[in-house]
């Protein structure tokens, strides 16, 4: 073979093998990008809960922004349940701007399924909502009593004008409230 056309050959089957694996291993949405819900779940958000909507971080008061494990204020996404799957927990502002609801949405066998819990409801007193949601990661939690054991993540939920933080776990079919301050 011509020494010219074999560190050609060698190079074209390189970028074959590189296109091959790239194309084999495509980056999961739930793995790469952590700032955008679904698709499907914002239709399901439209027509499950057609007197809320999902807000956005400018309905919110700006102290969000102060607090580091909150990476949006009004949705949080992890497995909360235990099956392996990303679950959503997302915040809904209604339709008046009178309250909020914390909804879960726990992922069933498809993309397309979900398993809906309307966890609590929070009255606001202005325009801007000061309630916040987020993971609070599984393992001991604190509290005045001592530490539990939490076999999942959990949805942490601070409210700013109150100056205090709760969480909600999974345990025996049921979202349970565990009050962190």
């Amino acid at each position: 073979m011509n020494t010219l056309l074999k560190p050609i050959l060698i190079l074209f089957l390189m970028v074959i093998s590189i296109n091959t694996l790239i194309a084999s291993n495509p980056i999961k949405y739930n793995q790469s990008n952590k700032e955008v819900l679904p698709e499907n779940l914002k239709v399901l958000v439209r027509d499950s809960f057609c007197d809320y909507s999902i807000p956005t971080e400018n309905q919110f008061i700006d102290e969000w922004k102060t607090y580091e494990h909150i990476t949006k204020p009004m949705f949080a996404f992890s497995d909360f349940n235990g099956d392996s799957k990303n679950d959503y927990a997302v915040l809904l502002l209604s339709e008046k701007f009178k309250n909020v609801i914390i909804v879960v949405f726990l992922s069933g066998n498809n993309d397309y399924s979900y398993t809906i819990y309307r966890i609590k409801k929070f009255d606001l007193n202005s325009n801007l909502i000061d309630v916040f949601i987020s993971i609070e990661k599984k393992g001991y939690w604190e509290c005045a009593n001592g530490k539990k054991y939490i076999k999942h993540d959990g949805i942490r939920v601070d409210l700013a004008s109150e100056s205090l933080s709760f969480s909600y776990y999974w345990a025996n079919s049921i979202f349970r409230k565990f009050l962190c301050d």
